[in-house]
């Protein structure tokens, strides 16, 4: 029989990717925590004090007191679980919830060899998806394979993730964390927990499906907010009227909000909006203004590569034997992360166009097996090759700090073409080299 509720003394973490880990770093410091993860050799580099991701310190990690394991055991007897596993989402933009399954699944059997007289343990969900999911689809799991009744022999909760890699400032011990429960009581412990290491505060939503719908949302309004301003990008190219200087005659308004026009990549921001579509379609309703976003960002990357080729061509170069440089392949600046890089997708584009792609990423990890058609090459700064073009693609930092460089990379009478607006339009025209951007 399990015994009353109480307030949680440990906390297990499932899923040590770019949100579990510094989730279950930031709880050891506060509680006793396990990491578990099904990867044999993500366990095996954060026990030597390696993060893949290049998110974390080595220090850091090897100065926790997690307890990372791939004894899937360690779920059995916990008290506070929290998952934080990937939800991305299929091809045809379907929301893939197969490992948040296995997870569930996994919990669920655990569960069924948990110890007798424990408290009923809570179980919270990070990861991302729409509203209605973690009651309607994980809660269901975990009852079949552990035996148990939601709301009995184990408690729901949600607290979507609020990670923004590369960012120093906005990060887990400073930002407001949402919380939910399944009943007040668990959402007040579920608060109680995640207060001990969110030093910005917590806000306890009404219910989990609210807590859901807010997480979807944050993204959706950033992918509306670009999409809108992708759109004009490429409605001034049209018009020959440079979108950078509109934009900040624009910016004078003291209401205008003004975003960066570019690439809209990475797990979230393109991923989240088909959670909260399949949500809306599964009662009937089309979310054409949150799709209508969709479609244009997920344009944009086709039109840098069209765009490109046609000013080779007004310039008097034969595309096809054009020479082009990207700089930076992963989904944003300074990060290494490289999942749904339109980075990347432009530089396959470029090489199907032009016959010898280059491309030099400083931070992230470029996989042999994921480039298609171009060249990874190192710094291109200490070579001597010049090219047709160069796309700087992702401003990192350590591109941008040899923005006076970029220009001896290209040939003269080449072209700069600056997805970011990271450089200096007149420098660059004035050594010989055209430029454009969004």
């Amino acid at each position: 029989m399990i015994s009353e509720l109480s307030t949680p003394q440990n906390i297990t973490v499932v899923g040590l990717g770019y949100v579990g880990l510094p989730l279950a770093l930031a709880f050891a410091k506060e509680f006793p925590t396990i990491g578990l993860d099904v990867d044999e050799s993500r366990i095996s580099e954060l026990l030597s004090g390696s993060d893949r991701n290049r998110e974390v310190p080595e220090a850091e990690i090897t100065a926790s007191r997690v307890a990372f394991t791939l004894d899937a055991s360690c779920v059995a007897d916990a008290e506070f679980i929290v998952v934080t596993v990937p939800t991305p989402v299929s091809e045809d933009h379907k929301p893939d919830l197969r490992l948040l399954e296995s997870a569930s699944a996994a919990i669920g059997v655990q569960l069924r060899g948990r110890s007798e007289g424990l408290a009923a343990p809570i179980i919270v969900f990070e990861s991302t998806t729409y509203p209605g999911c973690t009651e309607g689809f994980c809660g269901p799991i975990i009852e079949r394979e552990s035996g148990l009744k939601s709301g009995e022999g184990f408690f729901l909760g949600y607290s979507p993730e609020r990670a923004n890699f590369g960012d120093q400032e906005h990060t887990l011990e400073t930002v407001i964390k949402v919380v939910s429960g399944q009943t007040p009581e668990i959402a007040a412990m579920v608060a109680g927990v995640y207060g001990r290491i969110a030093k910005g505060g917590t806000h306890l939503t009404a219910d989990i499906k609210t807590a859901e719908a807010s997480k979807v949302i944050e993204n959706v309004q950033r992918d509306l907010n670009i999409a809108l301003f992708n759109e004009l990008a490429m409605i001034f190219d049209r018009m020959d009227i440079r979108s950078a200087d509109a934009f900040d005659a624009a910016d004078t308004k003291w209401n205008f909000h003004r975003y960066q026009p570019g690439l809209v990549g990475g797990h979230c921001i393109p991923v989240d909006p088909y959670y909260l579509t399949h949500a809306a379609s599964e009662i009937g309703f089309d979310a054409r203004v949150v799709l209508a976003g969709r479609e244009v960002n997920e344009s944009v990357t086709e039109f840098a590569a069209g765009k490109i080729s046609s000013l080779l061509e007004e310039a008097g170069a034969v595309p096809a034997e054009a020479c082009v440089l990207i700089l930076g392949l992963t989904f944003k600046p300074n990060v290494s992360d490289i999942r749904n890089s339109k980075a990347m997708m432009l530089a396959e584009l470029l090489a199907q166009r032009h016959s010898g792609v280059d491309a030099y990423e400083p931070v992230g990890l470029i996989p042999h097996d994921t480039v298609t058609g171009y060249n990874i090459i190192d710094d291109p700064f200490a070579s001597e090759k010049t090219y047709d073009v160069v796309v700087l693609a992702v401003p990192h930092d350590t591109v941008v700090a040899q923005k006076a460089n970029i220009g001896d990379l290209v040939e003269p009478g080449g072209l700069v073409v600056d997805l970011g607006s990271a450089l200096d339009r007149v420098e660059i025209e004035s050594d010989d080299r055209a430029y454009w951007s969004l």
